[in-house]
């Protein structure tokens, strides 16, 4: 039987350090997939809502 896992991260960076985000991440997908990773996916949440009581871009003070 194999097992499988899903990790996810969601890290706060803003719009003027995409670019060395994007670096970044590329760089750690290599060392991921040293260590058993198949798939790495990015997303940038460029249309994420504000919220009224809570929500991401509050969290995080944006």
């Amino acid at each position: 039987m194999s097992t499988n896992y899903i990790d996810g991260f969601v890290a706060a960076v803003p719009t003027a350090n995409r670019d060395v985000y994007k670096k970044h991440a590329e760089d750690a997908a290599v060392v991921f997939k040293e260590y058993g990773a198949l798939k790495l996916v990015e997303c940038w949440g460029d249309d994420v809502p504000e919220g009224k009581l809570t929500s991401f871009p509050m969290a995080v003070k944006r």
